[in-house]
């Protein structure tokens, strides 16, 4: 299967994640150089990592939500565009989805995003998509990270169980504190975000 691009979407997704992996990778690199803090010990050096690490996972899961809705809006628009001016009725109805069904994914509603993919582009990503589960795990990371200053919710336990019971908590159902991050997640990230751009295009080819 080939891995061409076709939208300039798909682009532009794809060269802010390349820019993101960068910018944590010369930014991990620096922080391993860099002497020890004057005032602090580890405990600043273990900050400055943990907001790099959060950080970039904000990012790759942003990435990838601005990319199905500036993409889905896109398409879906286009395909409205061909209907027949004279048609009164169809006119008014592309309108009435235009205001009801576009503007709302502008909220970062996950499940409305996933819907017009399935239901008005034809691309059904949680039945098709191998990596759906994964990225839905990463968004919990994201939401705990950005709404609950990085601490374990109860979905995120529900979710990342195993990953948990790694970590050494005896009973996960319960875990509280930070979230368990390390480099092999930001990578991980990283890699699941740049994988699913490209399904994503070439689930579009399929389609086309």
């Amino acid at each position: 299967m080939t891995r061409r691009l076709i939208t300039s979407e798909g682009e532009e997704a794809l060269r802010r994640l390349n820019a993101l992996s960068a910018f944590y990778s010369s930014s991990a690199v620096s922080q391993e150089t860099e002497g020890p803090p004057r005032l602090n010990s580890v405990t600043s050096v273990s900050t400055d990592q943990r907001t790099l690490q959060e950080t970039v996972i904000v990012r790759c899961v942003t990435v990838v939500e601005a990319y199905m809705t500036d993409l889905g809006k896109r398409l879906v628009n286009d395909r409205l565009e061909g209907v027949p001016a004279d048609d009164t009725a169809l006119v008014s109805l592309a309108g009435h989805l235009r205001d009801s069904r576009l503007v709302g994914l502008d909220q970062g509603k996950w499940d409305g995003l996933v819907t017009l993919w399935s239901e008005g582009l034809g691309v059904p990503v949680r039945e098709s998509y191998p990596g759906y589960s994964s990225l839905v795990a990463l968004r919990t990371t994201r939401h705990a990270i950005a709404h609950r200053y990085g601490e374990i919710t109860q979905l995120y336990r529900k979710q990342h169980l195993q990953r948990l019971v790694k970590e050494g908590f005896r009973d996960p159902l319960a875990a509280e504190g930070p979230v368990p991050l390390s480099d092999y997640d930001v990578r991980d990230a990283l890699s699941l975000t740049v994988g699913a751009i490209r399904w994503f295009e070439q689930a579009l080819v399929a389609d086309g």
